[in-house]
């Protein structure tokens, strides 16, 4: 177990040969585990690598469930259908939150994965792009800065992998290459400014902070990015940058999906039960999906790709950066995504349809209101007074 194995041992060990290698008998914790990419990692963990000793998962009390009543319901979701109870006991949760200073952790838990772990997935984050940016900052860029002084107490790590988005660097003009970019701001002046700042004067100056950024999700994905750089010290770091994530393209079940109060999953998702109509966007721009399940594969290669080249600053070597995108070979426009949609559904209908699936992607904010008023605000209010004249309280 690691931990039997020193720093010395560690540092003087030859890299690992394959990821198999690298997660055999040892521990690993994983950051934003019970969201839909991090379920979908904490499976691919648990199937593909079997010599893997324990998946320890960061996670906080929500909705009236304690953390083990959250992991429970996790592991219950079909995507772990097919694993032994041997294989799912290899879960633990952890109470902690990396939105709290020293992530919530108590003592004892801390010094359990000091001790243990050998590799670290930080998924955690808020994807709300209308998140305030106080909220943003203090998730997205402290949280990560509080698990990296977490494994920079870890003496056997092997490797840190921190799940970012193809979006941080959407400011630039020329191809994004990976590595780490430079923010227009420093971090800990962000940091300042939101701590010292009065929430509507704060609301007020987020579009000028931003510079450019299209969201606070963006800007602070990219402020962590650069976080990591320059407080990595010798921690081993890789930084995976997915685009649109979606649902699995075949393991352990095609089409996964857990969550679809979202993005293009909501839309999709109002579409073929007939309740969206029109969405206002360019139609014939690229749909840059990735399945999710890809993305998995990437992030628990990346680890060993870190851990072999030895990426902390005191090799000498840079942050090891991978990109997962589909756009340049492979790319689907949106008019084509929301076509092969709404044909799917027709051909296999799901359940609870208000009306026959159709959706339209529109460029025109004056079409898109038009048709919004035409095919969804008044058939819904006509709806909900029929339902009132029934006697039955509108949905």
């Amino acid at each position: 177990m690691s931990s039997t194995i020193s720093a010395a041992d560690v540092r003087d060990s030859p890299p690992p040969s394959s990821v198999a290698e690298l997660l055999d008998g040892v521990a690993v914790l994983v950051t934003g585990g019970t969201g839909f990419l991090g379920g979908v990692l904490v499976e691919k963990l648990l199937r593909s690598c079997s010599g893997l000793a324990r998946v320890y998962l960061l996670v906080r009390p929500r909705g009236g469930l304690d953390v083990h009543a959250r992991v429970k319901q996790l592991l219950a979701k079909p995507l772990f259908a097919g694993h032994s109870r041997a294989s799912l006991d290899r879960v633990k949760a952890v109470s902690g939150d990396v939105s709290l200073p020293g992530l919530g952790l108590t003592d004892g838990d801390r010094s359990t994965l000091v001790r243990e772990v050998r590799v670290v997935f930080h998924a955690a984050a808020t994807i709300n792009f209308n998140a305030a940016l106080a909220t943003a900052v203090n998730i997205n860029v402290l949280g990560t800065r509080r698990v990296l002084q977490l494994c920079q107490e870890m003496p056997t790590l092997r490797a840190m992998v921190y799940v970012s988005t193809a979006y941080c660097n959407c400011t630039l003009q020329d191809t994004v290459r990976e590595r780490v970019y430079p923010s227009g701001h420093d971090p800990d002046n962000i940091i300042r400014i939101v701590s010292e700042t009065e929430p509507e004067l704060l609301k007020s100056m987020t579009p000028s902070l931003l510079g450019g950024h299209p969201n606070t999700y963006s800007f602070t994905k990219q402020l962590a990015e650069n976080v990591l750089q320059a407080e990595r010290g010798d921690v081993p770091v890789a930084i995976v940058r997915p685009s649109i994530v979606m649902g699995t393209w075949s393991s352990p079940i095609p089409g996964w999906v857990d969550n679809v109060k979202s993005g293009s999953f909501a839309f999709i998702a109002g579409a073929i039960k007939g309740v969206f109509r029109v969405a206002l966007a360019d139609s014939d721009k690229v749909a840059d999906l990735v399945p999710a399940d890809h993305v998995a594969n990437l992030i628990i290669a990346s680890a060993w790709g870190a851990a072999a080249a030895g990426t902390g600053a005191g090799c000498g070597r840079d942050i090891q950066v991978y990109h997962m995108t589909s756009g340049n070979s492979n790319p689907l426009l949106w008019r084509e995504y929301v076509s092969l949609s709404i044909q799917k559904c027709r051909e296999k209908p799901c359940t609870g349809m208000t009306w026959y699936p159709d959706a339209k992607v529109r460029r025109s904010y004056r079409r898109c209101v038009l048709v919004m008023y035409l095919f969804h605000l008044l058939p819904a209010v006509f709806v909900d007074l029929l339902a009132r004249l029934a006697g039955q309280k509108p949905e």
